[in-house]
């Protein structure tokens, strides 16, 4: 019998698994960034023993947001259009897990905006 499928990933697929890659890889950095960069939390135990608690977001941290966020969409954005042109059947499976990216960076920008606009107005 004739071995008709390709073992050899080639190169558009590469590109679409390397592209998801660094796009989660950039959205949970940008998680970690936000938490790092939070305001810090005024509770009762901090209250009690008098700590200094930081009421402002760290800026030198808060200024890599954007650039995250928009390598996120751009990254998850090539792989939603790269990837009908790798797909040969109407039954492939659809890659969902990049469409949650995009909505998770989406809402990164969102959130960053708002937090931007509540801060000036």
């Amino acid at each position: 019998m004739i071995e008709r499928r390709s073992n050899e990933t080639d190169l558009l697929t590469s590109m679409l698994r390397v592209s998801a890659g660094l796009g989660w890889f950039a959205i949970f950095s940008v998680q970690i960034l936000a938490w790092v960069a939070a305001p810090e939390l005024d509770t009762g135990i901090a209250r009690y023993h008098e700590l200094n608690v930081r009421d402002h977001w760290q800026s030198d941290w808060v200024q890599w947001m954007p650039y995250l966020l928009g390598a996120c969409t751009i990254l998850s954005l090539f792989a939603l259009g790269a990837s009908p042109f790798r797909s040969r059947r109407k039954n492939d499976p659809k890659r969902v897990h990049l469409i949650i990216l995009l909505g998770l960076t989406l809402a990164g920008f969102a959130i960053y905006w708002f937090q931007i606009l509540k801060n000036v107005g």
